[in-house]
């Protein structure tokens, strides 16, 4: 009996194991808008080191300026950006944006 609960207990360790590892983890990015590409669903922005990060935008990503709903192609160079996004492969792909403009 105390075989089949350690067997037991280490199927589902390794089953939580690689349920967390295929979860998709969300992370946050900040900096300005270098350029909007709404036809390709993707923009450009410079974080504040200048790395300039290439980010999709998902199905489903909500965009906000200056608290208003709102679509990719309403946002602009310089627009100031919060983007929580997810990585797909080598992609990023975001969940949702926030920008401001002054």
């Amino acid at each position: 009996m105390v075989h089949i609960l350690r067997r037991l207990m280490t199927v589902l360790a390794l089953v939580a194991v690689l349920g967390f590892a295929a979860t998709a983890f969300a992370a946050d990015a900040k900096g300005k808008i270098k350029t909007v590409s709404a036809d390709k669903n993707e923009f450009v922005i410079a974080d504040s080191d200048g790395k300039n990060w290439t980010i999709m935008t998902g199905k489903d990503c909500k965009i906000h300026l200056n608290d208003k709903d709102s679509k990719l192609a309403d946002l602009q160079a310089d627009d100031e950006v919060t983007v929580t996004y997810e990585k797909d492969g080598d992609k990023l792909v975001a969940t949702a944006v926030k920008a401001t403009r002054k």
